[in-house]
């Protein structure tokens, strides 16, 4: 597969070492910049220093889960792209998610990598609107 590097940066958070890995490597291979944080606290420091066009948050973090990453983060870029990930979906989630105004952003775990590409291109398209 040829690769195309395609400008819009990612930041993958997730606090299990072998999915956000995997994530990334399927993404790298897809030609998307990608850059990987295990906390929420450290994915708030990399937001801080780096303009990423799109997030995709593991809902249970230790510390900051992240819904509280995505609410500071939106904060400061209310036009950054989301996807978070879950393996518990729950209504309570969901009415979370859609007061972020992000109720079509969820993923659940185990992620189908059909799944993940859909979304992705979906969102970094946003990202140039």
């Amino acid at each position: 597969m040829e690769s195309v590097l395609i400008s819009t940066p990612i930041l993958i958070v997730d606090d299990e070492a072998s999915v956000r890995e995997s994530m990334r490597d399927w993404l790298v291979e897809r030609g998307y910049q990608v850059e990987v944080a295990g906390t929420g606290e450290e994915a708030l420091e990399m937001v801080g220093t780096k303009d990423f066009g799109l997030l995709i948050l593991d809902y249970r973090l230790p510390g900051k889960n992240g819904l509280e990453v995505l609410r500071e983060v939106k904060t400061t870029k209310p036009r950054i792209q989301s996807i978070i990930i879950t393996a518990y979906p729950s209504a309570d989630l969901n009415s979370q998610l859609r007061k972020l105004g992000a109720s079509d952003d969820l993923l659940i775990k185990p992620i189908m990598t059909e799944d993940l590409e859909k979304i992705v291109q979906k969102k970094v398209a946003q990202t140039k609107v």
